[in-house]
């Protein structure tokens, strides 16, 4: 490896440690509390080296997501190119996807939760803002083909494929919604319980009868 190929190893390296120490100090503080300062620790680097990366908090968060969610769409596109051999169990494999996106990172998924926020999004820059929505426009692009494959062979209730991807990806993070205000509120979780029924239910409504 040459001495450039190396340099820009050590810069991707150095970016992705910068990502991760900010999803840790907000998993520990929340995002109020964080300063370039703390994430500057965290990533064991000087402030001026930080800044040679990245100018402010939420251009970092950004990109923690959008690396994340890239991960997410990967996912998806791998259950769509598996439709025909997982047709009959294509909605229980989807959720089961979403839990796996959920449980691979717990913080960096409530750290995409916090930023799809309406008053997160009105307050990012006008380029931050536009990331964002790119990243989401093709998660729901990818949710929206598995669906349109479910509808098409009739395993799934003729509707709109894409407000079907909105239904059952909303489902998915209301529960999580609810599941981390009993987290704050130090009340007992039933997540697994609430994914099963939620999956049930969502079966009785979407599947198609035979």
């Amino acid at each position: 490896m040459g001495i450039k190929e190396r340099r820009e190893r050590e810069k991707s390296e150095r970016r992705e440690s910068i990502l991760k120490a900010a999803i840790r100090v907000y998993d520990k503080e929340g995002y109020h509390a964080i300063t370039m300062e703390k994430i500057a620790e965290a990533a064991e680097l000087s402030r001026a080296t930080l800044y040679l990366y990245f100018k402010t908090k939420d251009e970092i968060f950004i990109h923690a997501i959008l690396s994340y969610s890239d991960f997410f769409r990967e996912r998806l596109e791998k259950v769509y190119a598996g439709c025909a051999e997982t047709k009959d169990d294509l909605l229980k494999n989807l959720w089961f996807t979403f839990i796996e996106f959920y449980e691979k990172d717990r913080p960096s998924f409530n750290v995409t939760l916090y930023f799809h926020q309406s008053e997160m999004i009105r307050n990012l820059p006008e380029n931050l803002r536009i990331m964002l929505d790119h990243s989401g426009t093709r998660i729901y692009e990818s949710l929206s083909k598995i669906m349109a494959y479910g509808i098409g062979q009739g395993v799934f209730r003729e509707s709109n494929p894409k407000t079907l991807a909105e239904v059952v990806w909303t489902s998915f993070l209301g529960i999580i919604h609810l599941e981390n205000s009993k987290h704050a509120m130090s009340r007992k979780p039933h997540l697994a319980v609430t994914w099963q029924l939620a999956l049930e239910m969502l079966s009785k409504g979407i599947l198609k009868s035979h």
